[in-house]
């Protein structure tokens, strides 16, 4: 990984990352729609945050410094996404 690049190998910008994860997450809410799960609050709230735990202290994203509390946070922010869009399919509000 480069030093200068936080996202990846390839170089792309914060905005292009962030897009391809609203892709995904767009996406993984349609196969959790598929299995007629639906989200409440603790989907939207503790799921999140518990990614956030999971990626900045089990997975040494703290030892990273300020790097790995962005990757940390923008991950949790897609994990939030991804239920925040079933929860709009739900309501038919997309």
């Amino acid at each position: 990984m480069q030093e200068n690049n936080l996202f990846s190998k390839n170089g792309i910008t914060f905005d292009e990352y962030n897009s391809q994860l609203t892709t995904e997450a767009k996406a993984l809410a349609e196969q959790l729609y598929a299995k007629k799960i639906r989200p409440n609050y603790f989907h939207l709230i503790f799921i999140p945050f518990g990614n956030f735990i999971k990626t900045y202290f089990l997975k040494l994203g703290i030892l990273k410094g300020k790097k790995g509390f962005i990757l940390s946070y923008v991950h949790a922010f897609a994990t939030f996404k991804k239920y925040l869009f079933l929860w709009l399919k739900y309501r038919k509000l997309e």
